[in-house]
């Protein structure tokens, strides 16, 4: 359903991530120096949808159009010897807000979960003398795609077997290991 809020903002120049962003269907001037209130509307069941809402100024005239992502004019401010044109531009935000990173403690000896929306393991840990270790997973809550991760170590020698990504060295009980992980797509969620 859709709603409306109100942010307040320097018109000549500002930039937000809404959730759910349908439009901007207003804006009122609030100061003599270039404040003023957007009236936004969004989509309270799409607020997985983040959009980069871009406010820009132009002082000779509307905003040109055929630009991607298009332009849409607001209207006119007037400040203190000087007047501008005020556009929006909106396009969907970048993937980042939409990736996160879960920590994985165990053995890496034959050590199997899943994640959905799986991207890579960033970073590996040894926290005990026994070889247990932190793996740093980083996965993507837009990718529908369940992986199975297999972690297992191997040594003295590093041998990693086709389509594995090499973890590192770690050092249980005196010995050093090589920690390797492979993963592979075993469902996609409706």
């Amino acid at each position: 359903m859709e709603k409306t809020t109100v942010l307040a903002c320097n018109a000549f120049g500002a930039q937000f991530y809404i959730p759910g962003f349908v439009r901007i269907d207003e804006m009122r001037q609030i100061s003599e120096y270039g404040g003023a209130e957007l009236y936004v509307v969004y989509d309270d069941t799409k607020l997985g949808e983040v959009a980069q809402v871009t406010v820009g100024n132009r002082s000779d005239g509307p905003p040109p159009e055929g630009q991607t992502p298009p332009a849409v004019g607001l209207g006119k401010i007037h400040t203190v010897g000087v007047s501008s044109y005020i556009y929006y531009q909106a396009a969907p935000a970048p993937n980042w807000h939409n990736e996160k990173t879960m920590v994985v403690t165990g053995r890496p000896f034959n050590l199997e979960f899943y994640v959905p929306g799986f991207i890579a393991i960033d970073k590996i840990r040894q926290v005990d003398d026994g070889g247990s270790v932190q793996l740093f997973v980083r996965y993507n809550t837009n990718i529908n795609e369940i992986h199975h991760i297999s972690v297992a170590a191997v040594g003295p020698d590093r041998e990693l077997p086709a389509g594995a990504v090499d973890l590192g060295l770690i050092h249980p009980y005196e010995s050093w290991v090589y920690v390797h992980y492979t993963d592979q797509i075993v469902a996609t969620q409706p």
